[in-house]
């Protein structure tokens, strides 16, 4: 008893563990595309940064060389003027006014660095930069590196340029270095200067903007996305509430209803809701039938048993009774025994219809490979009920009005228990004075017909509908007495569907009713047809 406990007990405990931390699907959604909008934006704002950052340099790059390569080194700097005139170095060139924010420092050097010539100009906050305490040259080891003839190179004569960075007086200085190598007037390096303070302050800006919007567009997508998330998985929340009720209670009577949204007019939710709906019909129906047939079958099987048990507690309390009183007894209880039997062999065969239908829609067309000859099946038929026909006074004639070779791929057992089953059910309800006719016939589209029609009493329109539903009766003229289980056309039914087959009933109450059943042929080579 401990054992059992404890092996009920264990993949319990185990499907508990597998659980887990429960986060809701929505959430989790909304998680992931914020996750991903964070590495887009983080990606895009890198590059717009970066694209901002090269073009904003790019341009001040091409100042400073545009500045420089403006420099015309006139006369004021020639050896000749120098001599003559006594001038003295740095000179003061005229041009922008300074480094700070929009200005464009100059300072001309020699190839020994000394300064030749320089602007003046204030730096940002009041500090003065002139020609005595202004670096000479700005950027030592550009100049130097250009001397030797490195950096970026013009045809028109030898020079040699590059662009540096420095710090001075805690300003980033960007230096544009150029050394102008033609001997008129004098080999010399122009040095053109200004502060990147302008760029930094508009990239520091920028990154700000870039930071400020991807936070609110995160935070809008992480609401936005949630709300959305939580709206759609309402419907599946809906759904599962509906099956975990429907589970519970086996009310299959139930439905489930989404709202309608602006975002789910019509989509795979409702989609998947009707079809859910759509299940639950079906569910609902085959449930109702099997307790309509398990009411049925008990019904139809309590019957006999009843007449068995009172027949026989009849002899077991009456032992003494009279020989013709015995006798009756032992006869009902023998045709109770034989309804009971004929009632149970209908049940077996039509559950082996019902798992035969399941084969063929796993697996359709796979099921039979036998021929069978629709003909010979039909003679058979004829020939089994032709004792039948010869009593005109108790039956109706049976005649074959037509038949032809013709093959299907079946079973001939289960074909010929559909032909014995519509014509038995034939002589039940057609008078001695009337007519069973049998036919088969090929048609159009390899299709193979067998009609079985009768002159008997005929089927209400308001029963057709119903007759292959199993245990069911159209009027009490078709009634116990005539020996029926109410399985036979249900079993007819099923095995011509297993044949890929169709049935068809047309019937008018005092002329009779019309059986056509049809099936795909197989061709027949001229060798087999004779």
């Amino acid at each position: 008893m401990s054992t059992l406990s404890q092996r009920t007990i264990a993949p319990r405990d185990h499907s508990r563990t597998r659980r887990g931390l429960y986060i809701p699907l929505h959430l989790r959604l909304a998680c992931f595309y914020t996750l991903l909008l964070i590495g887009i934006f983080a990606f895009f704002g890198i590059y717009v940064y970066q694209q901002a950052r090269q073009q904003a340099y790019q341009e001040l790059d091409n100042a400073l060389s545009t500045r420089a390569a403006s420099i015309q080194l006139g006369k004021d700097l020639s050896p000749s003027y120098m001599s003559s005139e006594g001038t003295k170095y740095p000179l003061l060139l005229p041009g922008d006014n300074g480094i700070g924010i929009g200005g464009i420092s100059i300072e001309i050097l020699s190839t020994k660095l000394q300064l030749l010539a320089t602007t003046t100009g204030a730096l940002e906050g009041g500090t003065t930069i002139d020609h005595q305490s202004a670096p000479a040259p700005w950027d030592e080891k550009a100049a130097q590196t250009a001397l030797r003839g490195h950096g970026c190179h013009e045809s028109a004569v030898a020079s040699a340029c590059l662009f540096s960075t420095i710090t001075y007086k805690g300003w980033a200085i960007r230096v544009y270095t150029l050394f102008n190598g033609n001997p008129y007037p004098t080999p010399h390096i122009i040095q053109t200067a200004r502060s990147t303070d302008d760029i930094e302050q508009s990239l520091a800006h920028l990154r700000q903007l870039i930071l400020e919007v991807t936070l609110l567009a995160l935070l809008l997508a992480l609401i936005g996305g949630w709300l959305i998330a939580r709206g759609v998985l309402g419907a599946v929340r809906r759904l599962t509430l509906a099956a975990q009720t429907i589970s519970v209670s086996s009310d299959f009577s139930k439905r489930v209803y989404l709202p309608n949204s602006f975002w789910r007019a019509r989509d795979e939710l409702s989609i998947l809701s009707e079809t859910f709906n759509q299940m639950l019909t079906n569910l609902e129906e085959a449930y109702l039938r099997q307790q309509r047939f398990v009411a049925d079958a008990s019904h139809e099987l309590r019957a006999p048993i009843t007449s068995i048990r009172c027949n026989l507690d009849l002899l077991n309390k009456a032992p003494d009774l009279p020989g013709e009183e015995i006798s009756a007894a032992l006869t009902d209880t023998q045709a109770e025994a034989e309804r009971l039997g004929r009632l149970v062999n209908d049940l077996l065969t039509l559950a082996r219809a019902d798992s035969t239908q399941q084969l063929l829609r796993e697996a359709p067309l796979t099921l039979y490979h036998t021929r069978i000859d629709l003909d010979s099946l039909l003679l058979d038929t004829l020939r089994l009920f032709r004792h039948r026909s010869e009593q005109t006074s108790i039956y109706p004639r049976l005649l074959l009005q037509h038949t032809e070779p013709i093959q299907i791929y079946g079973d001939a057992d289960q074909f010929k228990q559909v032909l014995v089953a519509l014509v038995d059910n034939a002589f039940k309800y057609t008078p001695p004075e009337g007519t069973i006719m049998l036919s088969l016939r090929s048609h159009e589209h390899r299709q193979a017909c067998i009609v079985i029609s009768d002159t008997g009493i005929g089927i209400p329109a308001e029963d057709l509908p119903h007759i292959f539903e199993r245990f069911y009766r159209a009027d009490p003229a078709r009634s116990r007495d005539r020996g029926g289980s109410g399985l036979g056309l249900a079993i007819v039914k099923r095995i011509v569907e297993n044949h890929q087959g169709n049935i068809q009933v047309e019937s008018t109450p005092g002329a009779g009713s019309n059986f056509k059943l049809c099936f795909p042929s197989v061709p027949i080579t001229p060798g087999e047809q004779a």
